[in-house]
């Protein structure tokens, strides 16, 4: 896959994660109105997206070592797709709760099983320079995501982003099933027994520099949220 074919694809993959988040707050206010929620019930759609990603950002690493990188992608932008159709026809304001806990099942897999492709195939500058690209766009994503859908919002109505965002991950699945190659062959694969992965998690999280790493990153992340 051409080198520009591959940083266009692994970034859109990734902002599917901000997209999500970001695309929908202009239409919070229409959202509670119309299906008869208080202000704190619509945030929490907010937060019923979050804490899905934040759990299985975990395992979608996992997940791909052991399945493949293109079939976990392909599966989460499908499950994703049809979470957002489950926003698109929400009457409640709980059914939107949960389109959006599904949607962050399957929102992290662009971005996680990414970096995994990234390292899949380069290494050293190369692997630095394509990341870069991609966390460009990372970058790009919290900044368009709002203007883009007060714009769908105030022509369509807040469920047109919604439909937006699913024909987002139906795309990205076609494409991923299309045009990326499987970076992870069957014979490097992992397995997905408890052991094994307890094993693999606890050599991880006794890293000391991965430790500080993650800290480090997500202290960023946490103030520009706060902010």
């Amino acid at each position: 896959m051409p080198y520009v074919q591959l940083a266009a694809l692994l970034a859109a993959l990734a902002t599917v994660g901000p997209f999500s988040i970001d695309t929908y707050l202009p239409a919070l206010h229409a959202i509670g109105a119309e299906l008869g929620a208080t202000t704190n019930e619509t945030q929490q759609t907010l937060t019923a997206y979050m804490l899905p990603m934040a759990l299985m950002v975990l395992w979608h690493g996992a997940l791909s070592d052991a399945l493949g990188r293109k079939r976990v992608i392909v599966v989460a932008m499908l499950l994703f797709t049809a979470a957002s159709l489950v926003c698109v026809f929400a009457d409640s304001i709980r059914m939107l709760l949960v389109g959006r806990a599904l949607q962050g099942i399957s929102a992290g897999a662009g971005m996680v099983v990414g970096r995994a492709i990234v390292r899949d195939l380069h290494e050293g500058p190369a692997a630095q320079r394509l990341m870069s690209h991609v966390s460009m766009a990372f970058a790009l994503g919290p900044a368009l995501a709002p203007i883009l859908g007060g714009w769908i919002f105030s022509v369509f109505g807040w469920r047109a982003v919604f439909i937006f965002l699913a024909l987002l991950g139906v795309a990205l699945a076609a494409l991923t099933a299309w045009k990326l190659p499987e970076t992870h062959p069957p014979e490097a694969r992992h397995s997905l027994h408890p052991v094994e992965l307890a094993r693999r998690y606890g050599q991880v999280l006794t890293s000391r520099g991965f430790l500080l790493l993650t800290f480090a990153v997500s202290f960023n992340f946490t103030g520009f949220f706060l902010y």
